[in-house]
């Protein structure tokens, strides 16, 4: 299992357990739960959740890889029993048909593409003639296509949707009509209600309660590629997927920037301000960093009523984190949780991990990757991402019969609730 996996999902059953441990406590008392214990069962609740979405986000990925590798190996079992026939011990191949030659007739990539399309016998019989005379891409160099075109397909490297996830994200489906939110905007205060001063004083009364809305309008999302009908008829037929998939990327870059961007608006003002990175890791012991972590968590619960769980960062700021030393060189965010003592988090290179009890987010969304470079302290369920369902379309001949235009649209908008509360910011002027 991915480490990394293992242990949020620990995190999550020690959260888990404590939440039930409250509960059951009470039953046993035949009570209800005390203020102290609600609020309790509430922030673990609240942590328990972000830890569920990531948690959720890693075990598909792992499901996919593992499915992956399971088609890889029946077809490696399958073509093995097909290409090799055992014959008195003696294993036989069939000679090499020639279908597929520089300058031939057949072109391999074409054949793919009739055989599943068309259901064009003749091509989907000289593949299987091809593949079983052929057992491995060295066997015929510049014949078989190698295996990169498939197995080894290098996408652009492109950051996922990291920050988006660790919000709260409210499906939109096919409705991306202009949404409206009510909040409280005024109420009681310390003149009402207030303790009685002498005997028959009269009860205090005003009209301080008062309402407002948030609106919030979704805007589309969207892009197209066009793509000359040679690609989409010679290739395989999975290019069009490949050209989805890129554009998709895309898509999930511009929702994770605009969700860092809302955030880094949404904070106003940095809390603190740290002029170089030398200032920022400080000379043990003092850690000025760690300190700024804890400062802002708690401006966000001392503004929020509620406690911050999320720290979101660039990549580069997590290095800096994980750089951070005690006086004896011993550093403060170790790989491993178990036997160090005086650590700030967890956490490797491979994969963020947690810094005062919150879940470290690592983004590239441009507000926070670069100088003035900010950090994040948030409370994830305080920003919502509403997004409407994904179209994909496909035009035929819009520019002509040599092109065909592949493309995407949805709907995004992002808000921040309690903003300037719900969220703290942190920023680094210069390296």
């Amino acid at each position: 299992m991915n480490p990394y996996l293992a242990r949020l999902r620990d995190q999550y059953e020690g959260l888990r357990s404590g939440i039930e441990g409250l509960q059951t406590r009470a039953a046993e008392e035949n009570r209800d739960l005390t203020e102290e214990e609600l609020r309790s069962v509430k922030e673990q609740g609240d942590q328990a959740k972000t830890l569920a979405k990531q948690i959720e986000d890693l075990t598909e990925i792992e499901t996919r890889n593992a499915q992956v590798a399971a088609m890889a190996g029946k077809i490696t079992t399958a073509t093995s029993g097909e290409q090799n026939r055992a014959v008195g011990g003696a294993t036989t191949r069939d000679r090499d048909p020639g279908h597929y030659t520089q300058g031939g007739e057949f072109s391999f990539f074409g054949d793919m593409y009739r055989s599943k399309a068309t259901g064009d016998e003749d091509a989907a019989r000289r593949l299987l003639e091809h593949n079983r005379a052929l057992a491995t891409g060295a066997a015929g160099a510049g014949v078989v296509p190698p295996r990169w075109l498939t197995d080894e397909y290098a996408a652009l490297a492109r950051q996922g949707r990291a920050l988006a996830n660790a919000v709260r994200n409210i499906p939109l489906g096919s409705d991306p009509r202009p949404l409206t939110l009510p909040k409280q905007s005024t109420g009681a205060d310390s003149a009402n209600p207030a303790q009685q001063a002498n005997e028959n004083d009269p009860t205090p009364s005003a009209d301080k309660w008062g309402s407002n809305v948030d609106t919030v309008v979704p805007k589309p999302t969207r892009g197209k590629q066009v793509v000359s009908r040679q690609m989409l008829d010679m290739a395989s037929p999975a290019i069009d997927l490949l050209i989805y998939g890129d554009l998709l990327a895309e898509y999930n870059r511009q929702v994770e920037a605009a969700v860092g961007a809302a955030l880094v608006t949404a904070s106003g003002a940095a809390l603190q301000t740290f002029a170089t990175e030398a200032a920022f890791t400080g000379t043990a012991p003092a850690v000025p960093a760690q300190d700024a972590v804890i400062d802002a968590a708690i401006a966000v619960w001392n503004a929020r009523k509620a406690p911050a769980d999320v720290l979101a960062m660039s990549i580069n700021r997590w290095g800096k984190f994980k750089k951070l030393r005690d006086t004896t060189g011993r550093p403060l965010i170790p790989t491993e949780s178990a036997g160090p003592v005086n650590v700030a988090g967890v956490g490797d290179v491979k994969a963020a991990g947690v810094i005062e009890g919150l879940a470290a987010v690592v983004t590239e969304s441009t507000a926070i990757g670069s100088y003035p470079d900010n950090f994040l302290v948030l409370r994830g369920s305080d920003t919502l991402l509403f997004e409407s369902n994904m179209m994909r379309f496909r035009y035929e001949e819009k520019s002509g019969p040599e092109s065909v235009e592949l493309g995407v649209w949805a709907y995004t908008a992002v808000l921040v609730r309690y903003a300037g509360s719900s969220s703290k910011r942190v920023a680094i002027t210069a390296a």
